[in-house]
């Protein structure tokens, strides 16, 4: 795992030119703190710094071909490097290192661009072909490490962290007050942008080609739902399939000459990467949970059994809102600057506070991310298919008319769930590709309203499909299954743009390396063509999962419901954190005139005031402004 950075730019050929690219690779000294590389020739320079994993002694980056015509720095793991060395070097290649990043400077000669279509792991890409004058940058198919680029005044830069390209070129730290509305609707902003005009995400499955001062990026994988013509399977067959694609997909993952653990949340998905690493003979299995100090949010009693289950190496973090009073402040900062952006979803500090205990550990974490995706965990498929089963009986809209308006008069603890069954129906009457932005919008269009300025009222009217990638829209129009629909627009919107930035950012801001066996492409693919019903049977979710774990996991693993990574954000700001919150946003408000310019502040001070007071939960929409405040102090000239 590493950070990669570089540049084509005329100008690295003056005398002292390389100092730009190893300015570019010091500000991901955390993603790489082992080791560091450059290549600065022809106005070309590439940049690394490395966490060393496969092949510690011998895997400097960057790596060249026999001739050192193709220059290759790679973020990531290629877990299928032996294969592919063997196929190579029959083809009469010859290496020099154990590397799995030697393996793509290999491929790109024998198969050129079409090369990436081979590997078979996680990875963001940087190879320099001289002879062709040929930069190609690429990012993995599940989009698991990220790479951002910036055509600008030209040249091309890019990084793996935006705080890379603001090094070299701290003139594109320009906000694009456009992606304020998105942002605060989603938590993020959808690929290919960013919180910056000038600077761009390469989407993820897409080369990135520069040639001649051109830029062309196309995708090389997409993922279809359906049927793959195969004769017809059993639901025991379809079963072992998958216990043998997961048997594969963890043993695989396990390759690493450092200490390698697990998180272990306590529900089905990282308890099953638990009993698969226990099956492939990883011993001893250290395990790393959160827990927190109020119990309704605290799963670390199930944890804990797993654990004591396969005899687990476990550690346990608790969470403490008296810590946390003491040093939200810092602990915001530091997860916007790891960020580079607002990033809205509260579960990033736990994130951040369990890699720092896994990191006194272990060097490589294994997770259970996208397990929920693809085999329809979410609560989320039971209400979208209660929305597409009634949504055209009008009786829905009224009756949430109804609820919605009782809600005001119910006590307080009643008025929440009133309140959310009021959505539930309201959100029945919905087409499913407004009702899927609704159920998962953190600002409603009312909200956003009465917090932006009239000038980006414009944005809030348009639709949130048209700020994401168009394949999102066009899968949940679509007449695949339901299962299917929703699972396609989880991998591409919530997975990709939330909770893999927040595994990458907050585990790398730790040099600690995350995998997600479960996000195996070859997985993925065999899970998209699995029938729709074998994943929720009734009310059932995950079916097919259970049925295939049952006999490795404890039967209350089974049995439990799916509660989710996030902490007691809404009891946590009512409490002291409150007010250090309010004087913080005020302070970075009127110390940053754009980002106050933006928000209503009339309506933050009433936010603040009401959640306090326990009348409205503005948890939420706290948070999204506390990240925002904090990136528009830290971009602040």
């Amino acid at each position: 795992m590493c950070g990669i950075a570089g540049v084509i730019d005329p100008r690295l050929d003056a005398p002292g030119g390389d100092a730009l690219v190893r300015r570019m690779a010091a500000t991901l000294v955390h993603r790489g703190p082992d080791d560091d590389g450059f290549f600065v020739a022809g106005g070309v320079a590439l940049g690394m710094r490395r966490l060393s994993i496969i092949d510690v002694a011998g895997g400097h980056q960057p790596i060249a071909n026999e001739d050192a015509g193709v220059q290759v720095i790679c973020n990531g793991e290629i877990y299928n490097h032996l294969e592919l060395r063997g196929d190579l070097e029959r083809l009469g290649h010859t290496f020099r290192t154990r590397s799995d990043t030697e393996v793509i400077a290999h491929a790109y000669e024998a198969y050129g661009e079409d090369c990436l279509t081979q590997l078979r792991g996680m990875f963001a890409i940087a190879l320099w072909d001289a002879g062709a004058q040929r930069l190609v940058l690429a990012r993995d198919r599940l989009g698991k490490k990220p790479l951002f680029y910036a055509h600008h005044a030209g040249r091309l830069l890019f990084g793996s962290e935006i705080k890379a390209i603001l090094a070299a070129a701290p003139e594109l730290a320009d906000p694009d007050p456009h992606m304020l509305v998105p942002y605060l609707r989603n938590g993020f902003v959808c690929e290919p942008h960013t919180m910056f005009r000038g600077i761009r995400k390469l989407p993820a499955a897409h080369r990135l080609v520069y040639e001649h001062g051109a830029v062309r990026i196309a995708p090389y994988w997409h993922v279809e739902f359906g049927d793959d013509g195969a004769a017809p399977r059993s639901a025991q067959q379809w079963s072992d399939e998958l216990d043998a694609a997961l048997e594969e997909a963890v043993r695989i993952r396990l390759m690493s000459e450092v200490p390698l653990g697990v998180f272990l949340s306590g529900g089905l998905d990282s308890s099953t990467i638990v009993a698969y690493a226990h099956k492939a003979g990883l011993r001893p299995i250290k395990t790393f949970t959160i827990g927190f100090d109020r119990p309704a949010w605290d799963e670390s009693a199930d944890a804990e059994r797993v654990a004591r289950h396969f005899g687990t190496e476990h550690h346990v973090l608790m969470l403490h809102e008296a810590d946390l009073t003491r040093t939200l402040p810092e602990t915001v900062r530091a997860l916007v600057h790891h960020f580079d952006e607002p990033f809205g979803d509260s579960s990033a500090l736990p994130m951040y506070h369990v890699s720092s205990l896994a990191r006194q550990h272990v060097t490589v974490m294994l997770s259970g991310d996208g397990g929920d995706e693809l085999l329809a965990g979410y609560p989320l498929n039971h209400s979208l298919a209660f929305g597409e089963r009634f949504g055209c009986v009008p009786a829905w809209r009224g009756a949430a008319a109804v609820a919605e308006s009782m809600a005001r008069l119910l006590p307080r603890r009643a008025r929440y769930q009133a309140q959310r069954a009021g959505r539930l129906l309201r959100d029945a009457a919905l087409p499913l590709e407004q009702g899927y932005f609704s159920k998962l919008a953190l600002c409603t269009d009312a909200r956003l309203r009465a917090l932006v300025a009239p000038d980006l009222y414009r944005d809030i009217d348009q639709p949130p499909a048209a700020t994401c990638p168009p394949d999102i829209a066009s899968a949940l129009r679509s007449d695949w299954p339901l299962v299917n629909r929703i699972s396609y627009a989880g991998l591409r919107f919530r997975l990709l743009e939330d909770m893999l930035v927040k595994v990458d950012r907050m585990s790398m801001a730790h040099a600690l390396e995350v995998r997600s066996p479960f996000l195996d492409h070859r997985l993925v693919e065999f899970l998209a063509r699995m029938p729709a019903h074998l994943k929720l049977r009734g009310w059932e979710k995950k079916a097919i999962l259970r049925d295939t774990v049952r006999r490795s996991l404890p039967p209350r693993m089974l049995r439990k419901h799916k509660q989710g990574f996030s902490v007691p954000l809404r009891e946590w700001l009512r409490g002291p954190l409150n007010e250090m919150v309010g004087d913080y946003l005020d302070s970075q408000s009127t110390s940053q005139s754009t980002s106050a310019a933006l928000l209503n502040r009339t309506t933050v001070a009433r936010w603040l005031a009401e959640h306090r007071r326990g009348e409205v939960d503005h948890s939420t929409a706290i948070w999204l402004l506390l990240n925002y405040a904090t990136w528009a102090a830290q971009i602040r000239p």
